[in-house]
């Protein structure tokens, strides 16, 4: 039996997940919608809902999805009866949390773990399916989750509940709790029920200021923490991966040096040139002072330069 807490005040979507819930999930639950997450944030409706939960298991669940799993909720619940130490599950995490900036995800092979259905502009799917080799089973332990399902013990709910305190807005909530919830108990992304996100998501200036908030202020837990041991710089990686996924979203100067000093962008010298980048990307004003920048650089050192009439794009030939 399962309680599912869904966040919504969009009449549209949530009446495609009720339905879609009550045809799929396959064990009696009870459906708690909590409408003003918008105003209370997303911490303190989860923990108001789920203290008037009827059920041992919790699911914690966006508004834009849909199961493709017949009869997920017991399957949930098996989880939960096979591993006393179990407290907490979802279906996208790491093994690995960095000291750096980062959300839930690496970029690191050997730590990222994911089984979870995009739905593209397009309208087709498309599966995120991430395991780090020679980890078997159903379920493989982490040590942070992504919030789009959030799976608890009431139990471990009561003892360990989102942080309503310090996180008043819909960031950092699955991060948080999952990080505290695997100092103690057992989390884990599991591999047996299949879901489609709606939402591609997207990291802006609120996102970055948040994620900035959290490591200073926020996380309770000792930074790097992992599941075991990883070969590598893995800060260095974590660092690398971050700048290359927030080099695509529109993102402010101002809030784009503000990522780079907090996460210590600038103290992995390979990285650099992807701080360059990051910093260049939709600025045109810098992609030109970089572009004069490297142009008297040439001219410095008497390099010969072509350009290519076609393309406009200056280029130096190869010296052997």
């Amino acid at each position: 039996m399962v309680s599912v807490i869904i966040c919504s005040a969009n009449k549209s979507r949530l009446a495609l997940v009720k339905q879609n819930i009550a045809d799929t999930i396959g064990t009696n639950y009870e459906l708690i919608v909590m409408e003003d997450a918008a105003s209370t944030g997303i911490c303190d409706a989860y923990n108001r809902a789920a203290e008037k939960a009827l059920y041992e298991v919790l699911c914690f669940v966006h508004d834009d999805v849909a199961f493709q799993t017949p009869n997920w909720g017991k399957l949930l619940s098996d989880h939960f009866e096979r591993d006393e130490k179990l407290g907490l599950l979802g279906l996208a995490g790491s093994r690995y949390k960095s000291k750096t900036l980062s959300g839930w995800w690496t970029g690191i092979r050997a730590a990222d773990c994911c089984n979870i259905l995009q739905r593209k502009r397009n309208g087709d799917h498309r599966r995120f399916l991430a395991r780090p080799e020679g980890l078997t089973g159903d379920a493989v332990p982490v040590r942070t989750l992504d919030g789009v399902m959030l799976v608890m013990r009431k139990k471990v709910w009561k003892e360990i509940p989102f942080n309503s305190e310090k996180l008043k807005g819909f960031h950092f909530y699955d991060l948080d709790i999952s990080l505290r919830v695997s100092e103690k108990y057992k989390a884990a992304v599991i591999y047996n029920v299949d879901l489609v996100h709606f939402s591609m998501g997207h990291f802006s200036d609120q996102w970055i200021k948040a994620a900035v908030y959290f490591h200073r202020e926020v996380c309770a837990v000792t930074l790097p923490c992992s599941i075991d041991e990883l070969p590598g710089n893995n800060e260095e990686a974590v660092c690398k991966s971050w700048l290359s996924r927030l080099r695509r979203e529109k993102i402010t100067f101002k809030v784009k040096l503000l990522w780079c000093r907090e996460s210590g962008a600038w103290e992995f010298p390979a990285n650099r040139p992807y701080v360059i980048r990051f910093l260049a990307a939709f600025n045109a004003l810098l992609r030109h002072f970089l572009f004069l920048s490297i142009h008297s650089l040439i001219l410095a050192l008497h390099l010969p330069i072509l350009l290519n009439a076609t393309t406009g794009m200056y280029t130096v030939p190869q010296i052997i």
